[in-house]
Order: structure tokens, then C-alpha cells, then sequence
């Protein structure tokens, strides 16, 4: 009892409180017969107190050696000197060379922005002078070419003058495209070239469509229409091929619905087409 008191006086006041004032005491665990122990965790250092790093030494730079063989230090540092020089103008001269293109780009889309504004803004009155019918024949003929590249285009004049003239009485026969009206300034405007003249095409279907494709005299318009401008050589076979198969969606409108309403149209052209192959062939034999 003596020694258990003191040992535990002792060791609760004098090692216990020497202990407990240098190590931090975790919560008592039991062990596997039962016992109570106690697991100390070692304190550590405030940071401010902790060993600081030893600071690693910057070491200079390394250079390469400046001089080649058989070259003097001189020599060298004139050799690298012209080197840095050609860098620096090779630079400029590149840079240069981009703003000038800059500025040459620049340059070209100003003009053609101010050309299709010019050609936005006379679009209209030449139109109207087109479709007037102040000048027909050679006349009108001669005044187109007079406009040059500001004309519009013909698909555009044809769309223009079928709605201006021949909205309330459309003419199955286009009389409108008799040499004699507007007719000889489209044939020139064509001539030798199929993409002009599918733009009369497409300009006959846009026409049509504003009419809600009509019958005139028992047919539909769009067929006879299309009849006349192969008659009057507005349109070729080229043409109306490349027409039937033009999908693009700018075009699309009414498309099908012409398609349809010229199927007699087409049969007979290209039955003609075979036809007249046959007899090429029948004449080379």
C-alpha cells in the first residue's frame, strides 16, 4: 500500500506531470487482456523553430564556345553579329511583306465592296430601263453593252420584265423575246453560254410561281414558255440539262412542280437528242 500510494502519487504528480508536459498523451486504448495503455505521439517543432533548407547555389550560365575552328575571337563575335543582323532584317522584310498584303487585301475588298454598292444602288433604275421598253431591238442591244459588268444579271432582267409586262397576260409564245423587243440584247447576252441561258430558265420558273403555275390555252405556262426559249435560241439542250439537274436549295422553289409540268417538254427533247444521234451515226456508216 505504501509503495502503491506513492507510486501512484509519484507517478500521477512528478513523472506524470513530467511527462504530460513533453509528450502529448492519445486517449487509453485496451489491449487484448484488458489493459490500459497509452500511446504518446512524438511533438513536433514550430515552424518558425524547424532547421531551415539549406539554399541550393545558382551556378552561371554555360555558354558554348564562340569561336569555330580556325576562327579568331574577332572573327566570331563579327560572324555572330551578322547572323543577328540578316535575322532582323529577314524579320522586317517579312513583316513588311504582311502589311502590304494586309493592305493590298484591304485595299481590293474596299473597291469591291464600293462596286456592289454602286451596282446595288443602279440596280433598280437599270431594271426598270430594261423592261421599259424605251429601247428596243439593236438599240437596247447597244445599251446593254454600254453598262458593261454593272448590268444585272440576265437571270435577274428576265425575272424583272416577266413580272413588270406579262404578270396579268403572260405570253405562252414570248413575244417578249422577239429579236425585235428585248430579245437581241438577251441573244447576246447568252450566246455560247449555258449558264446564261439556264438563268432565263430559272427566271421562267421564278416567274411561274409567282403566277402559281397557270394554264394558258390548255398547257401549262411554264412548259410553253420554256418551248419558245429553245425556239428562239434563249436555250439550248446544254441548258435545259443543266437546269434538270441543278439541286441547289437557292433554286429549289417550285423546281419539283416544274419538273412535273414539263415532262412532255423533256421526253420530246430527248427523244430529238436521240434521233439526231442516230442519224449522225447513220451518216458517219
Amino acid at each position: 500500500s505504501r509503495f502503491g500510494d506513492r507510486g501512484g502519487r509519484e507517478g500521477g504528480s512528478r513523472f506524470g506531470g513530467r511527462m504530460g508536459r513533453n509528450e502529448e498523451a492519445a486517449p487509453a486504448t485496451a489491449d487484448r487482456f484488458g489493459n490500459n495503455r497509452t500511446t504518446f505521439i512524438k511533438p513536433e517543432l514550430p515552424s518558425h523553430l524547424q532547421p531551415k533548407k539549406k539554399e541550393e547555389p545558382v551556378l552561371p550560365a554555360v555558354e558554348g564556345p564562340l569561336c569555330l575552328p580556325g576562327e579568331d575571337e574577332d572573327a566570331a563575335r563579327a560572324r555572330i553579329e551578322k547572323k543577328r543582323l540578316d535575322e532582323e532584317e529577314a524579320k522586317l522584310a517579312s513583316e513588311k511583306a504582311a502589311e502590304e498584303a494586309a493592305a493590298a487585301k484591304a485595299a481590293e475588298e474596299s473597291a469591291m465592296a464600293e462596286s456592289a454598292q454602286k451596282a446595288g444602288e443602279v440596280e433598280g433604275d437599270l431594271l426598270a430601263a430594261f423592261a421599259s421598253g424605251d429601247k428596243l431591238g439593236g438599240d437596247l442591244k447597244a445599251w446593254c453593252d454600254e453598262q458593261g459588268t454593272v448590268l444585272p444579271s440576265v437571270e435577274k432582267l428576265v425575272f424583272h420584265l416577266l413580272m413588270e409586262t406579262q404578270k396579268d397576260e403572260p405570253s405562252p409564245e414570248c413575244t417578249w423575246a422577239d429579236a425585235s423587243n428585248q430579245g437581241a440584247a438577251l441573244a447576246a447576252m447568252v450566246e455560247d453560254n449555258a449558264s446564261s441561258m439556264t438563268g432565263v430558265l430559272f427566271a421562267i420558273q421564278r416567274f411561274c410561281v409567282e403566277l402559281k403555275f397557270p394554264r394558258v390555252g390548255g398547257e401549262y405556262l411554264v412548259q410553253a414558255m420554256f418551248r419558245s426559249m429553245y425556239r428562239l435560241d434563249l436555250a439550248d439542250e446544254d441548258a435545259f440539262e443543266q437546269w434538270r439537274d441543278d439541286e441547289s436549295a437557292a433554286r429549289e422553289d417550285g423546281k419539283g412542280k416544274s419538273i412535273i409540268q414539263t415532262m412532255d417538254w423533256f421526253n420530246w427533247l430527248d427523244e430529238d437528242d436521240e434521233e439526231s444521234e442516230e442519224e449522225y451515226e447513220e451518216e458517219e456508216e
